[in-house]
């Protein structure tokens, strides 16, 4: 057989093997040389090393897939060396072929059992070699497969307790605040009449003009403190009030109610819901939001209550932090945008606020997490909107620079499993 030809069926041998990142590690230049031109023949990327420290180096700077260790190096045997890399972490779990000189039994049997893969004898069988070889590396995908496996189970495990974590979260602020919502009521009807009856019985005093001496005008005083007292008691009722059922709408995740719906018309509505709503707290000095709706977006299966939310907690959140930055509102850019792509859609929520700074970024999903400083939000705004677009199969995500913008970023599949 001419050179032409052996080169031909070396290489249809070398497709039946997956490309891998070897390690050869061998005190003989000629033998490390010979042995990795061979390797890189059949596809792979081969790495060599001299000896234990060079190859401690190598596999600190590279990941690698399987190692030849030769049993002998600079006149000692490496049988220490194969349990220091089968003790470490970053590198028990790749396969070591051993070499050998002899046919040393005895001492390849101990490699065998400190938890080397295999093992060959020189002059190395070029069938043999890719046969062992090839074990070692399906060994190792395997291994590699079965990790990426466990961590997806275990992302799975974190977003289902994530998700129970939520669902209770929800079920225990509904049950209290069902609860607190009726003494509350009290609470606020009795003050309001107290204040009341407070507010005739000055007039009517003062209409009598009976406050004529000191003792008298102290009454008078007190009776205006007591006043004052009973309708700050209404007012963080009031206040109170609002908390609860703030607390109540952002804990209904509830999204059996579902349809093809209009996104455009739904982040438009929920503009004009949340502007009346700045408007009927006396808050009138408001930024422009600015639209950019592609108009060839499809119907989307959801809840247009609950993506409204998400939508409302969004823009609710980018205009108290361009509030918070600027004095004059004129100042201010707060831009929605939709777009349409292959097979989500894209809303993006951008604003020139004061942005969040990277100690508080990774927390802004988290239930309770808050940086308002009103006391009127107990931190569900986010938490449930990211469990919303979860259930539609979707994800959100944010990017922000402190004292700049914050832009968050929501995609939605276009067909979605429900």
């Amino acid at each position: 057989m001419n050179r032409k030809s052996w080169v031909s069926m070396e290489n249809n041998d070398i497709s039946a093997h997956k490309p891998a990142r070897l390690l050869i590690v061998d005190d003989s230049e000629g033998a490390r040389s010979l042995l990795k031109r061979r390797l890189a023949m059949y596809g792979h990327e081969v790495i060599a090393a001299a000896d234990q420290n060079d190859a401690l180096k190598a596999l600190t700077k590279n990941s690698v897939d399987v190692i030849f260790l030769n049993m002998f190096l600079n006149g000692q045997n490496s049988y220490d060396f194969l349990k220091k890399l089968k003790r470490n972490g970053n590198y028990q779990n790749i396969p070591i072929i051993m070499i050998s000189s002899n046919d040393d039994m005895e001492l390849l049997v101990r490699c065998i059992e400190a938890g080397a893969e295999d093992y060959l004898v020189k002059p190395l069988n070029q069938t043999i070699l890719r046969a062992r070889l090839s074990n070692c590396v399906a060994r190792k995908e395997a291994y590699d497969k079965e990790l990426q496996y466990l961590a997806k189970i275990k992302q799975g495990q974190k977003q289902i307790a994530a998700q129970e974590k939520m669902a209770s979260v929800g079920v225990l602020v509904s049950s209290i605040s069902n609860e607190l919502k009726n003494p509350l009521n009290f609470v606020i009807n009795f003050a309001n009449v107290s204040a009341e009856i407070c507010s005739e019985l000055i007039q009517n005093l003062e209409a009598n003009n009976i406050f004529a001496d000191e003792p008298q005008k102290k009454i008078l005083s007190n009776l205006r403190k007591f006043q004052s007292n009973v309708s700050k008691i209404s007012d963080y009722g009031r206040n109170a009030d609002q908390i609860i059922r703030f607390m109540l709408d952002q804990s209904n995740t509830d999204s059996s109610q579902k349809h093809p719906a209009n996104i455009n018309k739904i982040i438009s509505q929920t503009i004009n819901m949340l502007m009346s709503s700045y408007k009927s707290k006396g808050i009138t000095n408001l930024p422009q939001i600015t639209t950019d709706l592609s108009e060839d977006i499809p119907h989307i299966v959801l809840s247009v209550q609950s993506f409204s939310k998400v939508i409302y907690n969004i823009l609710d959140n980018a205009l108290y932090s361009v509030q918070k930055k600027y004095q004059d509102q004129a100042l201010s850019e707060i831009t929605i945008s939709v777009k349409n792509h292959l097979n989500d859609v894209e809303i993006a929520i951008r604003d020139n606020g004061t942005g969040i700074s990277n100690e508080i970024k990774n927390r802004i999903f988290e239930p309770f997490f808050t940086t308002k400083e009103d006391g009127m939000n107990p931190g569900l705004g986010l938490s449930t909107s990211l469990e919303i677009i979860r259930d539609l199969k979707g994800s959100i995500s944010v990017d922000s620079t402190e004292g700049e913008f914050t832009e968050f970023k929501i995609f939605i599949p276009k067909k979605n499993e429900n």
